[in-house]
């Protein structure tokens, strides 16, 4: 019996050590209500400096995640963290960084910055007239995102009508024209995949012109994780992003290469000029 007690008494110590602290979560329209009311909240961005200049919550510090556990920080009080809403992980170990500091109460925002922006909340950023950014993620990045991530939806760009295929494979520009797609679910398994191809659905809508229909089906859905746009590496993502954003649908992110760089399984094959952010 004696025995008995002392190996329950190790059991329960150990699960004391390694049960994570508990991260509570706040919505953005929490968020929104809290900061209208004039509580007092600091919010801290961990996203990468890049990714903050392009565009954060007013009044947001940014800490990138990978140096959070390393600053000194005075006793802020109630913290609000978000991150870019793919990796969540990354959010939830900057918010037990933070909670370990003396005066810090540290909760993560649900969704991330994608959340905020969805509901076209106020953001800061670069002002002025400049070339519209787009934000972008690497094949890396979201091979590593957790299966059935309610939050992020990938959007597959990749079919075309009839008619931009033949000009396509004329102009000798159509990626393995002769060779199948490839299957996203098996790149991305467990994650959500929408195909708003060609109008499908979508009555007097001309065939062939994917970003419309997409802009359609992406506002009906009402999403407020991250939207990733898949196309053939043929500048359609870039296309339907224009799109998304005049609708005032900013949560949204490009994966890099496309199609090009789903066959080569995220190696390096060429160069890519990343017209703006990236994750």
């Amino acid at each position: 019996m004696k025995n008995l007690r002392n190996g329950l008494s190790v059991s329960g110590l150990f699960l004391l050590v390694v049960l994570p602290a508990v991260c509570f979560g706040m919505t953005a329209d929490v968020l929104k209500k809290t900061l209208d009311q004039g509580v007092r909240v600091t919010i801290i961005d961990v996203r990468n400096n890049r990714d903050y200049s392009s565009g954060h919550i007013p009044n947001a510090i940014n800490i990138p995640a990978r140096i959070i556990g390393l600053k000194r920080l005075p006793p802020l009080g109630r913290v609000i963290v978000y991150g870019d809403g793919i990796d969540k992980e990354q959010t939830l170990e900057a918010v037990r960084a933070l909670n370990e500091k003396p005066g810090i109460e540290a909760e993560v925002l649900e969704g991330g910055f994608p959340a905020w922006n969805a509901r076209n909340f106020s953001r800061t950023g670069d002002v002025g007239i400049t070339r519209e950014k787009f934000q972008y993620i690497t094949y890396k990045k979201l091979k590593a995102t957790p299966a059935n991530n309610p939050d992020v939806i990938l959007v597959d760009l990749r079919s075309m009508g009839e008619e931009e295929k033949e000009k396509k494979v004329a102009s000798r520009t159509l990626p393995h024209s002769g060779d199948e797609l490839s299957n996203l679910s098996e790149h991305f398994p467990g994650l959500r995949i929408i195909t708003p191809d060609r109008g499908h659905g979508l009555p007097g809508r001309k065939a062939g012109n994917a970003s419309i229909p997409a802009v359609a089906v992406i506002k009906e859905e009402g999403h407020d994780g991250v939207y990733v746009l898949i196309d053939r590496g043929d500048g359609k993502a870039e296309q339907v992003a224009r799109r998304l954003h005049a609708a005032g649908i900013k949560n949204v992110a490009i994966l890099v290469g496309g199609e090009r760089v789903l066959q080569r399984y995220g190696q390096p094959g060429f160069k890519t000029e990343l017209k703006g952010n990236s994750f």
